[in-house]
């Protein structure tokens, strides 16, 4: 779909930010995405319950982000956590919504 192509994709402290290919711009909490990351060793497997990140989540900080293809962002922790795989799709719809991812 059209709408879910990014045109502009960056990040600061405390937020990734998209403008998509219709203008639409869109921002999220990094401690939001970090808490919700979809790879399956934080969603435990086949399960939907996350399980708990130790030590203090506040100290992960984003590092880097690289696209997969042209469907998702694939974004990199301070903590070498890099598995977690977020669809465009996915991140426009939870911004259309108003929903944290």
């Amino acid at each position: 779909m059209l709408h879910s192509i990014p045109d502009k994709i960056h990040f600061d402290q405390e937020h990734l930010f998209i403008t998509w290919k219709d203008g639409r711009e869109c921002s999220w909490k990094l401690l939001e995405l970090r808490r919700a990351c979809p790879c399956a060793t934080c969603r435990g497997g086949h399960s939907a319950d996350s399980i708990p990140i130790t030590g203090s989540i506040q100290s992960i900080k984003l590092s880097d982000y690289s696209k997969v293809g042209r469907y998702a962002l694939r974004l990199v922790w301070s903590d070498g956590h890099d598995s977690g795989v977020y669809t465009f799709d996915r991140l426009r719809e939870s911004c259309d919504q108003g929903s944290a991812f």
